[in-house]
C-alpha cells in the first residue's frame, strides 16, 4: 500500500473520490450521532462505509466493462435502455441539485463566520458568492481538478486533526454514551450522502486510463481515509458539545472551544463544500456535455441555476435535504446501477480490468437494501 503513496495517478485517482465524499455531509454526522447515539452512529457509519465501498467497485467494473467515457446516466441508458435512462436522469438530478443545495446553505455560514470579523454581510450573499466563483472549475480538465483536490485533502485532514487536538481537553465521556431508540434511524441517509462518491467513479477511470487496475486500491484507500476523518470529527464534536450539538455541528461549539477554534473549523467547512462543489458540479457538468452533447456554456448554466433558484425560493433546512438526498435519491440511483451491472456481467463491451467474483445474490440483497431505505425515507417524510 505504502507503493501506491509514490504514484502520483494513483493520488490523483484517490482525492476526486474523497473529495467527492467529504463534503457538507461530514457536518451533518455529529447532529444525527448525538441525536441516535454516538456508537449508534458508528456502527451506521461503518456498516454504510463497507457497503458502499462494495458497490463503488460494483460500479468501477461497470465503468471497465463499457466503451468510451460516461456519467451514471450514460451507462443506465446503455445497459437499462430509455426507461433506465430516464429514471437515472431523474434521480440523479434530484441528488446531484440537492447536494449543490446543501453545499450552498452551509457555505454561506461558514463564510459569513469567518469573514464577520471584516464584513457585515448576510450570510445568504456569501451562498450565491460561493456558488458562482467554484462554478467556474467546472469546465476545467480532470487532471487539474484532481490536482486541486489533492491539496485540498491535505488542508482540511489536518484542519481536523487540529480540532480534535484543541476539543479532547472538554470531551465529557458521558456525551459518547446511551442511545435514543426512536431516533435509531436518522444517521441512515445523512450517512449515505456524506459517503457516496460514485460521480467520482468515471472521473478515475478517465485519470487512470492504460492503468485501471489501480481503481482498486484507490477506491479502497479513498472510504478508509474518509471513515477515519468521519469518526474523528463526530467524537470531538459529539464529545465536546452532546445534545447541543447544532445540525452544521460548529454553532455549538461556541464558548466551549474558543472563537479561534470556530474559524478553524469554518474553514475546514469552507475547504471540503468548495472540493466537493467542483467534483459534484463537474460531475453534472459533463452529464449534459457528453451523455447529452449540449454545449458548454449550456451545460454550465443548467448546473449552476436550479440550486440557486432552491436557495432563493426558502428550501434551507441542512438536515432535511441531506437527509433525503441521501436516502432517496442516491438509494434510486444505486439501485438503477446495479441492476445495470447485473446485465454488464453478461454481456461485456469491453474486457474489464477489474471483475468482482460475488454471489448475485450479494449484488440483490444490495438493491433490497437500497431500495427499503428509499421506501422508508418516503413514509416517513
Amino acid at each position: 500500500m505504502f507503493a501506491y503513496l509514490k504514484d502520483r495517478k494513483f493520488l490523483h485517482a484517490a482525492a476526486v473520490l474523497i473529495g467527492t465524499m467529504v463534503g457538507a455531509g461530514i457536518f451533518g454526522i455529529p447532529f444525527a450521532f448525538a441525536k441516535a447515539g454516538f456508537w449508534v452512529g458508528m456502527l451506521w457509519l461503518v456498516g454504510l462505509a463497507g457497503i458502499l465501498c462494495l458497490f463503488n467497485l460494483f460500479f468501477a467494473e461497470l465503468t471497465l466493462s463499457t466503451q468510451g467515457t460516461h456519467q451514471v446516466s450514460g451507462y443506465a441508458n446503455i445497459w437499462l435502455g430509455a426507461w433506465g435512462r430516464r429514471l437515472m436522469t431523474i434521480a440523479h438530478m434530484v441528488g446531484m441539485y440537492g447536494a449543490l443545495l446543501a453545499y450552498m446553505i452551509v457555505a454561506g455560514e461558514f463564510l459569513h463566520n469567518v469573514l464577520s470579523q471584516f464584513l457585515t454581510v448576510d450570510p445568504q450573499w456569501y451562498s450565491f458568492l460561493f456558488a458562482l466563483v467554484w462554478s467556474l472549475f467546472w469546465v476545467l480538465r480532470p487532471r487539474t481538478i484532481a490536482a486541486i483536490e489533492l491539496v485540498l485533502i491535505g488542508l482540511y485532514a489536518a484542519i481536523i486533526f487540529i480540532i480534535a487536538l484543541f476539543g479532547l481537553p472538554h470531551i465529557q465521556p458521558a456525551f459518547l454514551t446511551g442511545w435514543t431508540p426512536e431516533f435509531w434511524y436518522l444517521p441512515y441517509g445523512i450517512v449515505l450522502f456524506a459517503l457516496a462518491g460514485l460521480t467520482a467513479i468515471p472521473i478515475q477511470r478517465t485519470l487512470l486510463t492504460g492503468r485501471e487496475r489501480l481503481m482498486r486500491p484507490a477506491i479502497i484507500a479513498s472510504m478508509v481515509v474518509v471513515v477515519v476523518l468521519y469518526a474523528l470529527f463526530a467524537f470531538t464534536i459529539v464529545g465536546v458539545s452532546g445534545d447541543v450539538t447544532s445540525p452544521e455541528a460548529l454553532s455549538g461549539l461556541y464558548g466551549i472551544v474558543g472563537t479561534p477554534v470556530i474559524l478553524l473549523a469554518s474553514l475546514l467547512g469552507i475547504l471540503t463544500i468548495s472540493s466537493s462543489f467542483v467534483m459534484l458540479g463537474t460531475a453534472l457538468y459533463e452529464t449534459f456535455h457528453i451523455d447529452y452533447r449540449l454545449r458548454p456554456s449550456a451545460s454550465w448554466l443548467l448546473v449552476l441555476v436550479p440550486p440557486v433558484l432552491f436557495f432563493m425560493s426558502g428550501l434551507r433546512n441542512f438536515i432535511d435535504v441531506i437527509g433525503l438526498v441521501g436516502a432517496v435519491a442516491i438509494g434510486a440511483q444505486s439501485v438503477l446501477l446495479l441492476a445495470a451491472y447485473l446485465r454488464a456481467r453478461h454481456m461485456r463491451l469491453r474486457d474489464a480490468e477489474i471483475r468482482l467474483r460475488m454471489p448475485v445474490i450479494v449484488i440483490w440483497l444490495l438493491m433490497a437494501f437500497f431500495t427499503a431505505g428509499v421506501i422508508h425515507e418516503l413514509l416517513v417524510r
